[in-house]
Protein backbone atom coordinates (compact mmCIF):
# COMPACT_ATOMS: atom_id res chain seq x y z
CA UNK A 1 0.00 0.00 0.00
CA UNK A 2 1.31 3.84 -0.69
CA UNK A 3 -0.55 6.67 1.08
CA UNK A 4 -0.58 10.10 1.09
CA UNK A 5 -1.66 12.76 3.99
CA UNK A 6 -4.11 15.20 2.37
CA UNK A 7 -4.62 17.18 5.59
CA UNK A 8 -3.29 16.96 8.60
CA UNK A 9 -4.83 18.91 12.00
CA UNK A 10 -4.58 18.30 15.77
CA UNK A 11 -7.18 15.80 16.49
CA UNK A 12 -7.76 14.36 12.13
CA UNK A 13 -6.02 12.94 9.71
CA UNK A 14 -7.19 12.36 6.56
CA UNK A 15 -5.30 10.38 3.62
CA UNK A 16 -5.54 8.57 0.57
CA UNK A 17 -4.27 4.64 0.41
CA UNK A 18 -4.01 3.13 -3.29
CA UNK A 19 -3.79 -0.56 -3.77
CA UNK A 20 -2.35 -2.28 -6.90
CA UNK A 21 -3.19 -5.03 -9.15
CA UNK A 22 -1.16 -7.47 -7.21
CA UNK A 23 -2.21 -6.33 -3.88
CA UNK A 24 -5.68 -6.94 -4.76
CA UNK A 25 -4.73 -10.29 -6.31
CA UNK A 26 -3.13 -11.22 -3.35
CA UNK A 27 -6.32 -10.73 -1.40
CA UNK A 28 -8.54 -12.26 -3.36
CA UNK A 29 -6.85 -15.65 -3.33
CA UNK A 30 -6.93 -14.58 0.41
CA UNK A 31 -10.58 -13.72 0.49
CA UNK A 32 -11.69 -17.26 -1.35
CA UNK A 33 -9.58 -19.29 1.49
CA UNK A 34 -12.27 -17.42 4.10
CA UNK A 35 -15.33 -18.00 1.85
CA UNK A 36 -14.10 -21.70 0.48
CA UNK A 37 -14.57 -22.48 4.28
CA UNK A 38 -18.85 -22.12 3.99
CA UNK A 39 -18.65 -23.62 0.99
CA UNK A 40 -18.70 -26.73 -1.20
CA UNK A 41 -17.92 -26.46 -4.35
CA UNK A 42 -18.89 -29.86 -6.46
CA UNK A 43 -16.56 -32.60 -6.76
CA UNK A 44 -14.17 -31.09 -3.61
CA UNK A 45 -14.48 -31.61 0.03
CA UNK A 46 -15.43 -28.08 1.29
CA UNK A 47 -12.39 -26.07 1.51
CA UNK A 48 -10.46 -27.93 -1.19
CA UNK A 49 -11.42 -26.45 -4.41
CA UNK A 50 -8.85 -24.77 -6.08
CA UNK A 51 -9.31 -21.12 -6.44
CA UNK A 52 -9.16 -21.13 -10.24
CA UNK A 53 -11.63 -23.76 -10.11
CA UNK A 54 -13.35 -22.65 -7.22
CA UNK A 55 -13.64 -19.10 -7.80
CA UNK A 56 -16.40 -19.46 -10.30
CA UNK A 57 -18.89 -21.52 -8.57
CA UNK A 58 -18.51 -18.98 -5.40
CA UNK A 59 -18.76 -15.92 -7.82
CA UNK A 60 -15.94 -13.28 -8.43
CA UNK A 61 -18.09 -10.21 -7.54
CA UNK A 62 -18.26 -11.74 -3.76
CA UNK A 63 -14.43 -12.68 -3.98
CA UNK A 64 -13.68 -9.24 -4.81
CA UNK A 65 -16.07 -7.63 -2.42
CA UNK A 66 -13.99 -10.01 0.50
CA UNK A 67 -10.69 -9.15 -0.95
CA UNK A 68 -12.02 -5.42 -0.32
CA UNK A 69 -12.82 -5.79 3.05
CA UNK A 70 -9.22 -7.03 3.85
CA UNK A 71 -7.50 -4.35 1.95
CA UNK A 72 -9.88 -1.80 3.82
CA UNK A 73 -8.71 -3.18 7.24
CA UNK A 74 -5.23 -4.17 6.27
CA UNK A 75 -4.55 -0.10 4.90
CA UNK A 76 -5.89 1.29 8.39
CA UNK A 77 -4.22 -0.93 10.57
CA UNK A 78 -0.27 -0.31 8.21
CA UNK A 79 -1.27 3.75 8.64
CA UNK A 80 -1.75 3.98 12.05
CA UNK A 81 1.50 1.78 12.93
CA UNK A 82 3.45 3.57 10.98
CA UNK A 83 2.03 7.21 11.89
CA UNK A 84 1.72 6.16 15.15
CA UNK A 85 -2.16 7.08 15.37
CA UNK A 86 -4.69 6.05 17.92
CA UNK A 87 -8.32 6.25 16.65
CA UNK A 88 -10.84 7.67 19.78
CA UNK A 89 -14.07 6.69 17.33
CA UNK A 90 -14.42 4.17 13.90
CA UNK A 91 -12.40 5.93 11.00
CA UNK A 92 -14.34 6.70 8.16
CA UNK A 93 -13.91 5.13 4.58
CA UNK A 94 -14.80 5.95 0.73
CA UNK A 95 -13.66 4.09 -1.91
CA UNK A 96 -13.30 6.43 -4.72
CA UNK A 97 -12.09 4.03 -6.92
CA UNK A 98 -12.13 -0.14 -7.61
CA UNK A 99 -10.95 -1.54 -11.29
CA UNK A 100 -8.74 -4.55 -11.74
CA UNK A 101 -5.72 -2.95 -10.99
CA UNK A 102 -6.25 -0.31 -8.41
CA UNK A 103 -7.94 0.35 -5.68
CA UNK A 104 -7.78 3.61 -4.08
CA UNK A 105 -9.81 4.76 -0.87
CA UNK A 106 -9.62 7.66 1.40
CA UNK A 107 -9.92 7.41 5.23
CA UNK A 108 -10.41 9.94 8.15
CA UNK A 109 -9.19 9.00 11.32
CA UNK A 110 -10.28 11.15 14.55
CA UNK A 111 -7.52 11.24 17.30
CA UNK A 112 -7.58 13.01 20.80
CA UNK A 113 -4.82 15.85 20.71
CA UNK A 114 -2.20 16.43 22.20
CA UNK A 115 -1.96 18.50 25.00
CA UNK A 116 1.34 20.10 27.28
CA UNK A 117 0.52 21.37 30.72
CA UNK A 118 3.18 22.69 32.77
CA UNK A 119 2.53 21.14 36.11
CA UNK A 120 4.80 23.68 37.89
CA UNK A 121 3.36 26.49 37.38
CA UNK A 122 0.50 27.94 39.83
CA UNK A 123 -3.28 28.02 39.05
CA UNK A 124 -4.79 30.85 40.17
CA UNK A 125 -8.75 29.90 41.05
CA UNK A 126 -10.86 32.81 41.67
CA UNK A 127 -13.78 32.72 44.07
CA UNK A 128 -16.63 34.88 43.20
CA UNK A 129 -18.16 37.86 44.81
CA UNK A 130 -21.63 36.93 45.56
CA UNK A 131 -24.44 39.18 45.38
CA UNK A 132 -24.56 39.47 49.18
CA UNK A 133 -26.99 41.60 49.32
CA UNK A 134 -29.24 38.78 48.80
CA UNK A 135 -27.36 37.18 51.52
CA UNK A 136 -28.14 40.13 53.41
CA UNK A 137 -32.36 40.16 52.62
CA UNK A 138 -32.57 36.62 53.23
CA UNK A 139 -30.64 36.48 56.64
CA UNK A 140 -32.62 38.81 57.81
CA UNK A 141 -35.85 37.88 56.62
CA UNK A 142 -34.97 34.76 58.32
CA UNK A 143 -34.32 36.62 61.97
CA UNK A 144 -38.05 37.89 61.03
CA UNK A 145 -39.48 34.71 60.75
CA UNK A 146 -37.82 33.65 64.21
CA UNK A 147 -38.95 37.01 65.49
CA UNK A 148 -42.60 36.73 64.66
CA UNK A 149 -44.94 36.42 67.06
CA UNK A 150 -48.27 33.81 66.39
CA UNK A 151 -51.16 35.96 68.30
CA UNK A 152 -54.64 34.43 68.59
CA UNK A 153 -57.36 36.76 67.66
CA UNK A 154 -60.98 36.89 67.93
CA UNK A 155 -62.45 38.28 64.14
CA UNK A 156 -62.78 37.15 60.79
CA UNK A 157 -60.30 35.24 58.81
CA UNK A 158 -58.38 37.04 56.50
CA UNK A 159 -55.78 36.45 53.99
CA UNK A 160 -52.18 35.78 56.10
CA UNK A 161 -53.92 34.34 58.97
CA UNK A 162 -52.75 31.29 61.01
CA UNK A 163 -55.85 28.63 61.03
CA UNK A 164 -56.26 25.62 62.81
CA UNK A 165 -59.16 23.26 61.85
CA UNK A 166 -60.70 20.12 61.12
CA UNK A 167 -61.97 18.26 58.01
CA UNK A 168 -63.90 15.32 56.71
CA UNK A 169 -65.64 13.89 54.16
CA UNK A 170 -69.40 13.95 54.41
CA UNK A 171 -70.83 10.05 54.55
CA UNK A 172 -67.05 8.61 54.08
CA UNK A 173 -64.94 9.91 56.92
CA UNK A 174 -65.90 8.87 60.62
CA UNK A 175 -63.20 10.99 62.53
CA UNK A 176 -62.30 14.24 61.59
CA UNK A 177 -58.74 15.25 60.43
CA UNK A 178 -56.71 18.10 61.73
CA UNK A 179 -54.85 20.44 60.15
CA UNK A 180 -53.24 24.21 60.25
CA UNK A 181 -53.12 26.19 57.29
CA UNK A 182 -51.45 29.31 56.50
CA UNK A 183 -54.20 31.16 54.11
CA UNK A 184 -53.05 32.25 50.57
CA UNK A 185 -49.81 30.30 50.97
CA UNK A 186 -50.71 26.52 51.88
CA UNK A 187 -52.98 24.77 49.37
CA UNK A 188 -55.80 22.35 50.56
CA UNK A 189 -58.43 21.64 48.47
CA UNK A 190 -60.25 23.38 45.87
CA UNK A 191 -61.55 26.77 46.44
CA UNK A 192 -60.62 26.15 49.98
CA UNK A 193 -59.23 30.32 50.53
CA UNK A 194 -61.94 32.01 48.72
CA UNK A 195 -64.54 30.15 50.79
CA UNK A 196 -62.57 30.56 54.58
CA UNK A 197 -61.95 33.67 54.39
CA UNK A 198 -64.43 35.92 56.48
CA UNK A 199 -65.37 32.54 58.73
CA UNK A 200 -64.10 32.85 62.41
CA UNK A 201 -63.78 30.67 65.12
CA UNK A 202 -66.33 27.76 65.69
CA UNK A 203 -67.79 28.58 62.58
CA UNK A 204 -68.84 24.88 60.34
CA UNK A 205 -68.81 25.20 56.56
CA UNK A 206 -68.89 23.08 53.38
CA UNK A 207 -66.91 22.74 50.16
CA UNK A 208 -68.40 21.00 47.27
CA UNK A 209 -65.18 19.14 45.69
CA UNK A 210 -64.92 16.54 43.04
CA UNK A 211 -68.37 14.89 43.80
CA UNK A 212 -67.86 15.22 47.27
CA UNK A 213 -68.53 17.48 50.10
CA UNK A 214 -66.34 18.64 53.07
CA UNK A 215 -67.00 19.65 56.04
CA UNK A 216 -64.47 22.13 57.59
CA UNK A 217 -64.60 23.54 61.27
CA UNK A 218 -62.79 26.40 62.36
CA UNK A 219 -60.95 25.85 65.54
CA UNK A 220 -58.87 28.98 66.23
CA UNK A 221 -57.62 32.08 64.07
CA UNK A 222 -53.76 33.28 64.79
CA UNK A 223 -52.67 36.44 63.04
CA UNK A 224 -48.98 36.95 62.95
CA UNK A 225 -47.34 40.02 64.15
CA UNK A 226 -44.07 40.39 62.00
CA UNK A 227 -41.38 42.22 63.80
CA UNK A 228 -39.49 44.82 61.71
CA UNK A 229 -36.64 44.93 60.17
CA UNK A 230 -34.82 47.90 62.63
CA UNK A 231 -32.48 48.24 65.17
CA UNK A 232 -34.33 46.60 67.72
CA UNK A 233 -34.49 43.27 65.54
CA UNK A 234 -31.13 43.20 65.47
CA UNK A 235 -30.39 43.91 69.45
CA UNK A 236 -32.91 40.76 69.64
CA UNK A 237 -30.35 39.08 67.89
CA UNK A 238 -27.58 40.33 69.64
CA UNK A 239 -26.03 42.90 67.55
CA UNK A 240 -25.99 47.23 68.49
CA UNK A 241 -27.54 47.67 65.37
CA UNK A 242 -29.05 47.13 62.08
CA UNK A 243 -25.64 47.97 60.27
CA UNK A 244 -23.39 45.89 62.39
CA UNK A 245 -26.11 43.06 61.58
CA UNK A 246 -25.82 43.59 58.02
CA UNK A 247 -22.10 44.05 58.10
CA UNK A 248 -21.46 40.92 60.09
CA UNK A 249 -23.77 38.54 57.63
CA UNK A 250 -21.50 40.60 54.79
CA UNK A 251 -18.42 39.12 55.88
CA UNK A 252 -19.51 35.71 56.51
CA UNK A 253 -21.33 35.09 53.11
CA UNK A 254 -18.08 36.41 51.59
CA UNK A 255 -15.91 34.09 54.16
CA UNK A 256 -18.48 30.99 53.29
CA UNK A 257 -17.65 31.97 49.53
CA UNK A 258 -14.16 31.30 50.01
CA UNK A 259 -14.25 28.35 51.91
CA UNK A 260 -16.30 26.74 49.47
CA UNK A 261 -13.64 27.65 46.45
CA UNK A 262 -10.90 26.47 48.82
CA UNK A 263 -12.90 22.56 49.33
CA UNK A 264 -13.45 22.80 45.35
CA UNK A 265 -10.01 24.20 44.56
CA UNK A 266 -8.83 20.75 43.04
CA UNK A 267 -11.67 20.32 40.58
CA UNK A 268 -11.92 24.08 39.95
CA UNK A 269 -8.15 24.43 39.13
CA UNK A 270 -8.77 21.43 36.65
CA UNK A 271 -11.14 23.38 35.03
CA UNK A 272 -9.22 26.44 34.75
CA UNK A 273 -6.42 23.98 32.84
CA UNK A 274 -8.68 23.07 30.64
CA UNK A 275 -10.35 26.31 29.83
CA UNK A 276 -7.25 27.29 29.03
CA UNK A 277 -6.61 24.42 26.07
CA UNK A 278 -6.03 25.77 23.06
CA UNK A 279 -6.80 22.30 21.03
CA UNK A 280 -9.07 20.77 18.28
CA UNK A 281 -11.44 18.32 19.46
CA UNK A 282 -12.58 15.31 17.15
CA UNK A 283 -15.88 16.70 15.81
CA UNK A 284 -17.05 12.42 15.27
CA UNK A 285 -16.56 11.92 18.76
CA UNK A 286 -18.45 15.10 20.14
CA UNK A 287 -21.19 13.87 17.94
CA UNK A 288 -21.48 10.52 18.93
CA UNK A 289 -21.67 12.03 23.16
CA UNK A 290 -24.00 14.31 21.80
CA UNK A 291 -26.07 11.83 20.21
CA UNK A 292 -25.75 9.02 23.03
CA UNK A 293 -27.00 12.21 25.63
CA UNK A 294 -30.13 12.95 23.66
CA UNK A 295 -31.10 9.33 23.22
CA UNK A 296 -30.92 8.90 27.22
CA UNK A 297 -32.72 12.37 27.69
CA UNK A 298 -35.13 10.60 25.23
CA UNK A 299 -35.46 7.48 26.69
CA UNK A 300 -36.21 9.49 30.11
CA UNK A 301 -39.01 11.17 29.08
CA UNK A 302 -40.47 8.24 27.57
CA UNK A 303 -40.84 6.23 31.10
CA UNK A 304 -43.12 8.92 32.26
CA UNK A 305 -44.86 8.98 28.64
CA UNK A 306 -43.29 12.27 27.22
CA UNK A 307 -41.91 13.06 24.20
CA UNK A 308 -38.65 14.81 24.41
CA UNK A 309 -40.45 17.01 21.67
CA UNK A 310 -42.77 18.34 23.58
CA UNK A 311 -40.91 19.15 26.92
CA UNK A 312 -38.81 21.40 24.76
CA UNK A 313 -41.19 23.24 23.63
CA UNK A 314 -42.85 23.94 27.02
CA UNK A 315 -39.16 25.27 27.67
CA UNK A 316 -39.21 27.37 24.35
CA UNK A 317 -36.28 25.55 23.30
CA UNK A 318 -35.90 23.63 20.09
CA UNK A 319 -33.74 20.16 18.95
CA UNK A 320 -31.29 22.35 17.91
CA UNK A 321 -30.58 24.10 20.51
CA UNK A 322 -30.51 21.65 22.64
CA UNK A 323 -27.71 20.35 20.61
CA UNK A 324 -25.94 23.04 21.38
CA UNK A 325 -26.44 23.33 25.01
CA UNK A 326 -24.86 19.16 25.30
CA UNK A 327 -22.03 20.36 22.92
CA UNK A 328 -20.74 22.63 25.09
CA UNK A 329 -21.27 19.98 28.12
CA UNK A 330 -19.82 17.71 25.96
CA UNK A 331 -16.79 19.98 24.83
CA UNK A 332 -15.77 20.53 28.56
CA UNK A 333 -15.74 17.43 29.86
CA UNK A 334 -13.25 16.01 26.98
CA UNK A 335 -11.00 18.95 27.72
CA UNK A 336 -11.63 18.06 31.41
CA UNK A 337 -10.60 14.42 30.70
CA UNK A 338 -7.56 15.31 28.35
CA UNK A 339 -6.36 17.65 31.45
CA UNK A 340 -7.10 14.60 33.79
CA UNK A 341 -4.63 11.99 31.74
CA UNK A 342 -2.29 14.54 31.34
CA UNK A 343 -1.89 15.00 35.05
CA UNK A 344 -1.83 11.40 35.79
CA UNK A 345 1.17 10.56 33.47
CA UNK A 346 3.18 13.72 34.26
CA UNK A 347 2.50 13.95 37.77
CA UNK A 348 3.49 9.72 37.88
CA UNK A 349 0.63 9.07 40.58
CA UNK A 350 0.49 5.55 41.05
CA UNK A 351 -1.99 2.94 42.91
CA UNK A 352 -1.17 -0.61 44.74
CA UNK A 353 -2.70 -2.98 45.21
CA UNK A 354 -3.30 -2.81 48.91
CA UNK A 355 -4.95 0.27 47.93
CA UNK A 356 -7.35 -1.04 45.76
CA UNK A 357 -8.33 -3.75 48.29
CA UNK A 358 -8.74 -1.46 50.74
CA UNK A 359 -11.10 1.00 48.48
CA UNK A 360 -13.00 -1.94 47.52
CA UNK A 361 -13.73 -3.41 51.02
CA UNK A 362 -14.70 0.28 52.19
CA UNK A 363 -17.54 0.02 49.05
CA UNK A 364 -18.62 -3.54 49.96
CA UNK A 365 -19.02 -2.12 53.30
CA UNK A 366 -20.79 0.92 51.99
CA UNK A 367 -23.02 -1.33 49.79
CA UNK A 368 -24.00 -3.49 53.05
CA UNK A 369 -22.17 -6.61 51.44
CA UNK A 370 -19.11 -6.88 53.42
CA UNK A 371 -20.48 -10.43 54.85
CA UNK A 372 -20.85 -11.17 51.13
CA UNK A 373 -17.93 -13.00 49.29
CA UNK A 374 -17.88 -10.90 46.27
CA UNK A 375 -14.68 -11.60 44.13
CA UNK A 376 -12.63 -8.35 42.82
CA UNK A 377 -12.74 -8.86 39.22
CA UNK A 378 -10.75 -7.39 37.04
CA UNK A 379 -13.12 -5.25 35.56
CA UNK A 380 -14.16 -3.84 39.11
CA UNK A 381 -10.11 -3.38 40.33
CA UNK A 382 -9.66 -1.36 36.31
CA UNK A 383 -12.36 0.76 37.80
CA UNK A 384 -11.47 1.20 41.61
CA UNK A 385 -7.74 1.82 40.44
CA UNK A 386 -8.98 4.73 37.65
CA UNK A 387 -11.26 6.52 40.55
CA UNK A 388 -8.63 6.15 43.26
CA UNK A 389 -5.96 7.76 39.71
CA UNK A 390 -8.75 10.70 39.78
CA UNK A 391 -8.39 11.64 43.38
CA UNK A 392 -5.01 12.00 43.29
CA UNK A 393 -4.56 13.88 40.30
CA UNK A 394 -7.16 16.12 41.73
CA UNK A 395 -5.20 16.80 44.61
CA UNK A 396 -2.01 17.05 43.22
CA UNK A 397 -3.70 20.09 41.08
CA UNK A 398 -5.13 21.32 44.42
CA UNK A 399 -1.52 21.60 45.49
CA UNK A 400 -0.73 24.19 42.60
CA UNK A 401 -3.95 26.00 42.93
CA UNK A 402 -4.28 29.52 44.63
CA UNK A 403 -7.21 30.67 46.47
CA UNK A 404 -7.61 34.36 44.74
CA UNK A 405 -10.68 37.15 45.24
CA UNK A 406 -11.38 38.72 41.76
CA UNK A 407 -9.48 42.30 41.06
CA UNK A 408 -12.59 44.25 41.31
CA UNK A 409 -14.57 42.29 43.80
CA UNK A 410 -13.30 44.59 46.86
Amino acid sequence: MEYTIKERTGSKIIFTAKNTREEIEKEKREAYKKIAQKVTVPGFRKGKAPYEMGVPFVGEGRVLEEAVDILLEKNLVDFLEKEKVNPIVQPDVKMDKLEEDELICTYTVEFLPEVNIDLSEKIEVFYEKLDTEKDVEAKLNELQDSFTEIVPVERAIQNGDIVSLTWQVEGRDKEPKNDTLEIGKDKFIGNFDENIIGKKKGDRFTIDFKDEKIVINVLEVKEKHVAPIDDDLAKQAGYENLEQLKKKIREEAEENSRLQAEEERGVKALNVLANKLDVEIPSKLVEKEIDERIQRAQDEYLKIGKKIEDALKEENKTMDSLREEVKKVVVDNIKNELVMNEVIKKSNVAVDDNEIEEEFNKLLEANGLADKKVPLNDNIRMAIKDNILRKKAILFIKENAIIKKREGDE
